[in-house]
C-alpha cells in the first residue's frame, strides 16, 4: 500500500462545523419532522414505530439532498479549476458541502444502528459506510474535490426515492397520477444521476491514475477505487429493482385497460 504524503495537510477546521451539522440533522429527525408531519398527515401517529422512524429519516434525507445538490451544481458552474485539478484543487465551499454529506451519512448510520430492528438494512448500511469512508478523507485532507462533487450528483434522485416511500405509506395506489409520475421521475433521475454518470467517472479516474497527485494521496486512492466501486454495484442493483417495479406497474395498467375494453 502506498503511504500518504506526509506533506499533505490534515484539516481540522471543518470538524466543529461537522458537530453542529450532526446535531442539526438529529434535531430535525427527533423533534421537527414528527411535529410538522402531524400537521399535514393526520395518520402519522397511527403508523407503527418502524414506519414513523423510517418516515422521519427520509425527511432528513430529502432536506440533505436539496442542500447538497444545490451546492454541487454551484461548484461545477463557478469553480473552473476543479476539472483541471481534480485531485488537489481545493474550494472551501465545496469542502463545506462534503462535510455536510459526511455528517448526514454518519448520522444516518447511527440511526440505522439505534433502530436496527425497525429500519435496519445491510445494503443501505454498506452504502453509507462506503460514503463515510470516502468523505472523511475529502473533508480531512481537502483532496479529490472533482470526484467528491461528481459523486454527489447521485443525490438528485434521492427526493423522488423518498417520495415513493411517502406515497406508499399514505396508501396511494401506484397507478395514482402523483405516485405514478413520481415513479417515472425516480427511475429517470436515478438512471441519469447514478448510472449514466458511471463511465465518465471511471474515465476521469483513468486520466489521473499514476500521476504525481494521485501517488501523493497514498491510501486515499482507495476512495476513488474500492469505495466508488461498491457504491456503483449497489446503484446498479437498486436500478434493476426499480426497473422491475416500473414494468410491474406498466403491465398492471395495460391489464386494466384491456379489461375495460372488454367490458365496453
Amino acid at each position: 500500500m502506498v503511504r500518504l504524503d506526509p506533506n499533505l495537510p490534515f484539516e481540522t477546521r471543518y470538524y466543529p462545523a461537522a458537530v453542529v451539522s450532526f446535531a442539526f440533522f438529529l434535531a430535525i429527525f427527533k423533534f421537527v419532522t414528527p411535529k410538522v408531519t402531524r400537521k399535514f398527515f393526520k395518520d402519522y401517529d397511527v403508523l407503527d414505530e418502524s414506519k414513523r422512524i423510517d418516515w422521519d429519516a427520509r425527511v432528513n434525507s430529502s432536506i440533505h439532498a436539496v442542500i447538497v445538490c444545490t451546492t454541487c451544481v454551484c461548484g461545477f458552474l463557478y469553480d473552473e479549476d476543479i476539472s483541471e485539478e481534480p485531485i488537489c484543487s481545493v474550494m472551501v465551499t465545496m469542502i463545506q458541502m462534503h462535510h455536510i454529506f459526511f455528517v448526514f451519512s454518519f448520522s444516518d448510520m447511527i440511526l440505522l444502528t439505534m433502530y436496527w430492528k425497525q429500519i435496519g438494512d445491510v445494503v443501505f448500511f454498506l452504502h453509507h459506510g462506503a460514503s463515510v469512508y470516502a468523505y472523511v478523507y475529502v473533508m480531512s485532507f481537502g483532496v479529490l474535490p472533482w470526484f467528491a462533487n461528481y459523486r454527489l450528483l447521485a443525490e438528485f434522485s434521492t427526493v423522488f426515492v423518498n417520495n415513493r416511500y411517502f406515497f406508499d405509506t399514505m396508501k396511494y395506489l401506484k397507478t395514482h397520477p402523483m405516485a405514478f409520475s413520481n415513479g417515472i421521475m425516480m427511475t429517470l433521475s436515478f438512471f441519469v444521476a447514478r448510472i449514466v454518470t458511471m463511465p465518465h467517472y471511471w474515465y476521469k479516474v483513468y486520466t489521473v491514475y499514476g500521476t504525481a497527485d494521485f501517488t501523493n494521496i497514498g491510501h486515499i486512492q482507495l476512495v476513488l477505487l474500492i469505495s466508488c466501486f461498491v457504491l456503483d454495484v449497489l446503484n446498479i442493483l437498486w436500478f434493476y429493482k426499480m426497473c422491475k417495479g416500473v414494468l410491474k406497474v406498466l403491465s398492471g395498467l395495460d391489464k386494466n385497460r384491456n379489461e375495460m375494453k372488454k367490458e365496453s
